[in-house]
């Protein structure tokens, strides 16, 4: 690895809310019992049911791929690097998004509402141009760059600011 890429901090975060699991996992019992009686028992449900290539196209979207990708797969991957902070949300990002050290004025850890500041969990957008990266909790970095601020929820806030911290310093 050449210096730019060692990587100083890394922190995995996976979806943890039992709400979240509760809510996927009955939405895709749902699909599984929807695909077993109409599929292979010849029970349609409902008054109008779905045609078999409808319900078969939901059981895989919604009963196997989502589970999957939401409980498995999904998880907010945050690096500090000798040249910036890199986050990626995979896999719904191919490569890591980079804030360079050059290109931030300003950071400091924060406890926010994610649900109030940007609507959400997961890469959120507000009204204020700014940005958030978030899968659990309440607590954060915020970085402030020249024209907007970035939040990037973590576990471990103090950890991730004396990451930075200790390559600031170095430089």
């Amino acid at each position: 690895m050449d210096k730019k890429t060692k990587v100083v901090y890394r922190e995995i975060q996976r979806p943890q809310q039992v709400w979240l699991w509760v809510l996927i996992l009955l939405e895709a019992a749902y699909m599984w019992y929807w695909f077993i009686q109409q599929i292979i028992f010849g029970v349609p449900i409902g008054n109008n049911p779905a045609p078999d290539l409808v319900t078969i196209i939901f059981w895989i979207l919604f009963g196997v791929a989502l589970p999957v990708l939401m409980l498995g797969v999904l998880k907010l991957i945050i690096e500090v690097r000798i040249d910036g902070l890199y986050v990626r949300l995979f896999p719904l990002h191919i490569q890591y998004k980079q804030y360079l050290f050059k290109e931030i004025s300003n950071y400091e850890t924060l406890t926010y509402s994610p649900l109030k500041r940007f609507g959400g969990l997961g890469i959120r957008f507000n009204a204020k141009g700014e940005t958030a990266y978030n899968l659990n909790g309440k607590k954060g970095i915020e970085l402030r760059l020249k024209h907007n601020k970035v939040v990037i929820g973590t576990q471990k806030p103090d950890e991730l600011k004396k990451a930075i911290d200790s390559v600031l310093k170095v430089q």
